[in-house]
């Protein structure tokens, strides 16, 4: 299996084939050619793990009648489509930004892996669609709400989205990091996914 991954006290988030979803595994054996144990079936696999890679891809932001230069960090083979959230940074500033085109050499396209991509055109935006895995015994629920950029969440702390309580385990942010740590705490527009538990 390969995969693209960041890992944080040895813990890797992965898809496990007995248990049929994305779940923590422990690192037995370092990478790159790594052997790592499903904590929830202890399911044992080989991973090839690959460094993740990153550019910067040009990107023009839209407010209102102005139009501010920007840039964007994106990792290298992520499929970024129009109406993704992301995080632009221009004059030491960070903004909240939803992508309304995509140009590569001169031809928009709909989506795009980012090392392909010429310049992002976006606009600036106050509030992102946060999204976040919950499990219950067996079973795992799809959770998506549209909150401010800026709404904080927190690892190994209660919260709720669309109308759900939970406990948030680990943190899954745009550029692949995994907070797994107590009290890792993350703002809205950095994270790519939420993963907790009801119960």
């Amino acid at each position: 299996m390969n995969s693209n991954i960041e890992e944080e006290n040895n813990l890797i988030l992965l898809d496990c084939p007995v248990c049929g979803e994305e779940t923590d595994f422990v690192i037995l054996k370092k990478p790159p050619k790594a052997v790592a144990r499903c904590s929830k079936c202890r399911h044992t696999m080989r991973v090839t793990m690959k460094r993740v890679k990153y550019c910067m891809v040009k990107a023009v932001i839209s407010y209102g009648s102005e139009s501010i230069p920007a840039k964007i960090e994106l990792v290298d083979g992520e499929l970024i489509s129009v109406g993704d959230f992301l995080v632009a940074e221009a004059n030491d500033k960070t903004y909240n930004v939803e992508v309304l085109s995509i140009e590569e050499n001169n031809t928009r396209r709909h989506k795009m892996p980012a090392e392909k991509i010429t310049t992002l055109w976006t606009r600036l935006v106050d509030s992102v669609i946060i999204s976040a895995s919950v499990n219950k015994g067996a079973t795992t629920t799809p959770l998506y709400e549209q909150v401010n950029g800026d709404t904080e969440y927190t690892t190994d702390t209660i919260t709720t989205i669309a109308g759900k309580m939970f406990h948030i385990n680990r943190i899954k942010l745009r550029d692949n990091h995994m907070l797994t740590r107590k009290g890792k705490t993350a703002k809205a527009y950095e994270i790519k996914r939420i993963y907790g538990e009801r119960s």
